[in-house]
């Protein structure tokens, strides 16, 4: 499956979590780690959390287009 839009992907995932992943996706093509990226989301994510999106992005990643 590919995902060539947000929409595509907020089809499949919904919005929250669809938006946490793309916030997540931009800061990583800006070439921040992901300890910045946490660092960064203080508060608002907790690690275990993060980690679980991370996982997500690393399965889905070449199947995500728009980004």
């Amino acid at each position: 499956m590919s995902f060539n839009t947000e929409k595509d992907l907020i089809k499949v995932l919904g919005w929250t979590k669809t938006f946490k992943l793309i916030y997540i996706i931009k800061q990583m093509n800006e070439g921040k780690s992901k300890d910045q990226i946490l660092d960064s989301l203080d508060g608002l994510i907790k690690p275990k959390s993060f980690n679980s999106y991370i996982n997500q992005i690393e399965r889905i990643r070449s199947d995500i287009r728009f980004v």
